[in-house]
């Protein structure tokens, strides 16, 4: 039922303006690319030409139908799977880009989500998110109310979730957020972020240990022996 209307409505706000935002931000993404959510395929026309590789991971089957006659023809090595942002079937370090386009709002673990986009991007690759978000105090109670229902009809989605806040909670280093509101024809409820983070190009070393402290490892446990 949520494929069958969902893309109607989001054509009409693409034309109102979401299109233009689409391209300008994923103009950026590079590489060996992974969009999680691809749904019916909006952000598929706005990647450059001359990406490495395009994998579009969608589980509703219904968009994978959609998204297989879109990719009819295009330039850019493309593939469609059916998989869980929750568990990537990818090796670490795969892709040197990933994207979401309002995606997180309906994953069932958001932060186990972005570790595993953390675990698939290259040292120094990058996160490319276009989300909305919870509003500020008045709105996001309006939000708070309506999420019940609003989960039913739009396939889980929490039009209240605190994409940012989970965000910097996650291992990714958070570079731009850009806050917007979603060019619809009618006042919304929810606004929305465009923005970058990035895995870091070096993983964090681990700490020394203290001058004269030998650390020795043993399974289960750890004995620290002092200097004689």
């Amino acid at each position: 039922m949520f494929a069958a209307w969902y893309p109607t409505l989001m054509e009409q706000i693409e034309r109102n303006g979401q299109a233009a935002i689409r391209h300008d931000h994923l103009a950026a993404a590079t590489g060996r690319v992974l969009e999680i959510g691809a749904g019916s395929g909006l952000s598929v026309p706005h990647y450059p030409a001359d990406l490495e590789e395009l994998v579009l991971l969608e589980p509703n089957s219904a968009f994978r139908t959609r998204l297989r006659e879109l990719l009819d023809g295009t330039r850019v090595p493309s593939t469609i799977v059916d998989g869980d942002v929750h568990d990537l079937p990818y090796p670490d370090s795969t892709f040197d880009t990933v994207t979401a386009s309002l995606v997180f709002c309906s994953v069932q673990d958001p932060a186990r989500a972005l570790a595993e986009v953390h675990r698939v991007l290259r040292p120094g690759g990058r996160f490319l998110f276009h989300e909305h978000v919870r509003g500020g105090p008045v709105r996001g109670i309006v939000q708070d109310l309506l999420t019940p229902l609003h989960r039913r009809l739009a396939d889980g989605c929490h039009a209240d979730r605190d994409f940012v806040a989970l965000l910097a909670s996650s291992p990714l280093h958070v570079e731009s957020v850009e806050h917007l509101r979603m060019p619809t024809w009618i006042p919304t409820l929810v606004p929305l972020v465009v923005g970058a983070a990035r895995r870091d190009a070096i993983d964090p070393a681990p700490q020394p240990a203290a001058a004269g402290i030998k650390i020795v490892n043993r399974p289960r446990s750890v004995t620290i022996i002092p200097p004689p």
